[in-house]
């Protein structure tokens, strides 16, 4: 199999080659009006406004030209004007497919080519209309038949559109160009062929990169539910004790030392002399993104434009929930770095890979106030939309 594809391949770039070697043999005037107007529609789209091509050949079956394009895209103003005039100056002329690759960029010609060279495939009566030349008295002559150009009496029209003929011993010959037609025709048999073993090669292809955007997902969707869990546990934790999990060593480190005993009546009048703490009032509070140890950073009792991405509700100042501000600017500044931003603060179906510009909250989270600071708890649930 290898063998016979490496052997189709083969004559595919003899074949390139023999077609490389006509690229200057000059078109007729429909395939030059037409290979024209393609420059020009693969020009407008790589500037950001043409249409699709399937769009463009839905509406033109048959080829379509500058004029054509210019009724599509004449709502675009200048800038289609300056194509159009660009393009339409060429449009007069005739020319070879050479002519017209040093009318665009490579980078467009590689756009150009594959699609002008499917519509000489699908349109082959165009090929055979071959602009008129003129002598050197300015008259027309077609396909060099006439008598003055060459010398020599042009032979009878029957003998010259037989396919055979016969030579001077009496056997037939082919005609001139049946050969190339013949290496055309296996050419592109062997190019079906190549392009089957490749097709099924790429179908292994694609099968392995599915397998492999599974797991990804899977893997994501498994260290989201891990780390919700852990945000559960931490949050019944701190619910239980009133104190955030911690490893051993700092435990241990933190582990105060056993305070002496007191007499109850000392500790029954300290408790008398301790003031009461007035009730703190509900207030609103707008947080940036949390550190590595899932704390609020630069809280302010204001929007701060590049920095605050979470606002905070809170009516007795322990104990609060969050969730991400409803402004198109926050959203465009959180999903910039959706890593920093959001995961240590909010959950979801594979939130690492933003698939919108807008966010939102599903489930608000829970946040605590420890240690002077605001430690995310319990982590907002989120998706993305637009």
């Amino acid at each position: 199999m290898k063998r016979f594809t490496l052997f189709m391949a083969v004559i595919v770039c003899l074949v390139s080659s023999a077609m490389a070697q006509n690229a200057d043999q000059p078109l007729s005037p429909a395939l030059w009006k037409q290979g024209v107007a393609t420059c020009a529609h693969f020009t407008a789209h790589a500037r950001g406004f043409g249409k699709k091509i399937e769009e463009i050949k839905a509406k033109y079956p048959q080829g379509y030209s500058l004029d054509n394009l210019n009724d599509v895209y004449s709502n675009q103003g200048r800038r289609w004007e300056k194509i159009y005039n660009e393009f339409k100056e060429e449009e007069g002329k005739n020319g070879s497919i050479s002519d017209l690759q040093e009318l665009v960029t490579p980078q467009i010609w590689k756009l150009v080519e594959p699609e002008f060279q499917a519509f000489i495939t699908e349109h082959p009566e165009l090929a055979n209309a071959v602009p008129e030349t003129t002598d050197a008295d300015g008259e027309n002559v077609e396909n060099g038949d006439d008598a003055s150009s060459t010398g020599v009496a042009p032979a009878p029209a029957d003998e010259r559109h037989r396919a055979l003929r016969k030579n001077q011993n009496g056997a037939f010959s082919c005609p001139a160009n049946l050969p190339l037609w013949l290496g055309i025709l296996g050419s592109l048999l062997g190019l079906c062929a190549l392009l089957t073993a490749l097709s099924n090669r790429g179908k292994v292809k694609e099968m392995e990169r599915k397998f492999a955007r599974e797991i990804d997902r899977t893997n994501a969707n498994l260290q989201e539910f891990s780390t919700d869990a852990a945000d559960q546990m931490k949050a019944l934790s701190i619910r239980l004790t009133g104190k955030a999990v911690r490893n051993h060593k700092e435990a241990v480190a933190e582990e105060p030392a056993e305070a002496p005993e007191q007499d109850v009546d000392e500790v029954a009048a300290l408790d008398e002399e301790e003031p009461v703490e007035a009730p703190i009032e509900p207030m609103t509070l707008f947080m940036g993104k949390p550190d590595e140890n899932d704390d609020f950073t630069r809280v302010s009792d204001e929007l701060e434009q590049g920095n605050s991405i979470y606002v905070l509700d809170t009516k007795d100042g322990l104990h609060g929930t969050f969730e991400v501000i409803d402004k198109p600017e926050v959203h465009r500044f959180a999903l910039m770095m959706p890593a920093d931003n959001l995961i240590r603060a909010c959950s979801g179906n594979a939130i690492q890979i933003p698939s919108g510009n807008r966010i939102v909250t599903d489930r608000a989270g829970e946040a605590e106030f420890i240690n002077g600071k605001w430690h995310v708890v319990v982590k907002a649930i989120i998706h993305y939309e637009g």
